[in-house]
This record gives C-alpha cells, sequence and structure tokens, in this order.
C-alpha cells in the first residue's frame, strides 16, 4: 500500500481556490489509500510555488485554526485550515455528516506533517487542458 503523499494537480482542479482563469498549480494530499484528504485552497504560479507552499502546510496541520462548517445551502459539511485567517487548505469534498468530516479533517492533521511530495515531473500542461483538435458539426436538418 502507498504511503501518505502530497500530489500536484491543475489548479483549475481546485473548486474551493481563488484561481484566475483556471490556471496554476494546487496541491492535494492523497493517504494510504489514494482517497484524498485535503487540497490547497489556493492556485500557486508554477510547481515550485506549490512545492514550497506544502513547508507552511506541514507546520500549519497542528498549529493552524482548523475550522468544520457547515453549508445549509446543500447540506454538506467541509473543513478549512488557516493560518491567522488566510485560508491555506481545505477539505475536498463535502460530507454529509459532520463526524465524517472531522475525521477527514485528524486524518489530515496525522498526514500532512511528514508526508513526501511526490517525485513525478509536474507537466507544465495536462491532458484535460488541451484543446481538441477535432471539429463537432451539428447534425444536417432535411428540409
Amino acid at each position: 500500500m502507498a504511503q501518505p503523499r502530497f500530489q500536484l494537480i491543475p489548479g483549475g482542479r481546485l473548486a474551493h481556490a481563488s484561481v484566475s482563469a483556471g490556471g496554476g498549480v494546487g496541491w492535494r494530499l492523497l493517504g494510504a489509500n489514494n482517497r484524498e484528504l485535503g487540497r490547497s485552497a489556493v492556485s500557486y504560479a508554477d510547481a515550485e510555488d506549490a512545492l514550497a507552499a506544502l513547508g507552511r502546510v506541514r507546520r500549519l496541520a497542528h498549529l493552524g485554526d482548523a475550522h468544520v462548517v457547515h453549508d445549509q445551502v446543500t447540506g454538506l459539511w467541509a473543513w478549512h485550515l488557516d493560518d491567522s485567517g488566510v485560508l491555506v487548505a481545505t477539505s475536498g469534498r463535502g460530507f454529509r455528516h459532520e463526524r465524517e468530516c472531522r475525521y477527514n479533517l485528524e486524518q489530515f492533521q496525522a498526514a500532512a506533517p511528514t508526508s513526501p511530495a511526490t517525485h513525478s515531473d509536474t507537466p507544465t500542461e495536462f491532458p484535460w487542458q488541451r484543446t481538441s483538435t477535432y471539429t463537432i458539426t451539428a447534425p444536417e436538418v432535411a428540409t
């Protein structure tokens, strides 16, 4: 089984992040079972900046202010980790039950301080960011 680790992801995939035009690079923390434990709250300009931010995240896993919040519209629970009011990390998804959300936060806090970043190269362009070379045409309508 794999060990918990940080993985870099395209910034446009960060649902909660403040991303300009869907660009940049973010990170997510994967557990030993490859489930996402948390993700960056912001998108970084490049992979180097995202990797540099991991030192702060590792330190703040226990020292930062953790908040469990409930969205009245969706009915889902999420957690946020901040450093003096600046959002640093967030849960990767919403949870139907508060206890599941709190458990996910505890797993993040336990794994983040010692988890390495993956050693794979971060591509400058991800497959889903490529523009298609195919042209889609509408079907002809009989008159």
